[in-house]
């Protein structure tokens, strides 16, 4: 029966640790969560990043390993969803917006979908 507390135990650790790395409650935290991480369509044809650009001195999406909005806007609207807006490198007036869904790994633009691959 002891092992069983102690497995169990072990088990709300691990549960634990895995839940505070996802949840959002700053800015900071949805970077740290996208840091590394590669976000792909369906086909896999297109590359989503959300990363530091050392060239643009920034953080700032990049698709298909070019970057594309700088000047990141986040807000965090639960502790497993956020919304990220940036600005255009080739239009002035133009913006991307993604969302970010910790809890399904994947991001959303305008209605398409790019995941984690498991």
């Amino acid at each position: 029966m002891k092992n069983f507390y102690l497995l169990f135990i072990c088990f709300l650790t691990v549960f634990s640790r895995g839940n505070a790395q996802t949840r959002f409650e700053s800015e900071t935290d949805v970077l740290t969560y996208l840091e590394g991480k590669t976000f792909y369509n369906d086909d896999q044809s297109i590359k989503v990043k959300i990363g530091y650009s050392s060239a643009l001195g920034t953080y700032g999406f990049i698709i298909n390993g070019q970057s594309t909005h700088f000047n990141l806007n986040i807000v965090v609207l639960s502790p497993t969803r956020a919304v990220i807006t940036g600005e255009s490198l080739s239009d002035p007036n133009g913006t991307m917006k993604i969302r970010v869904n910790s809890a399904t790994d994947c991001v959303e633009n305008e209605g398409s979908y790019y995941c984690v691959k498991k």
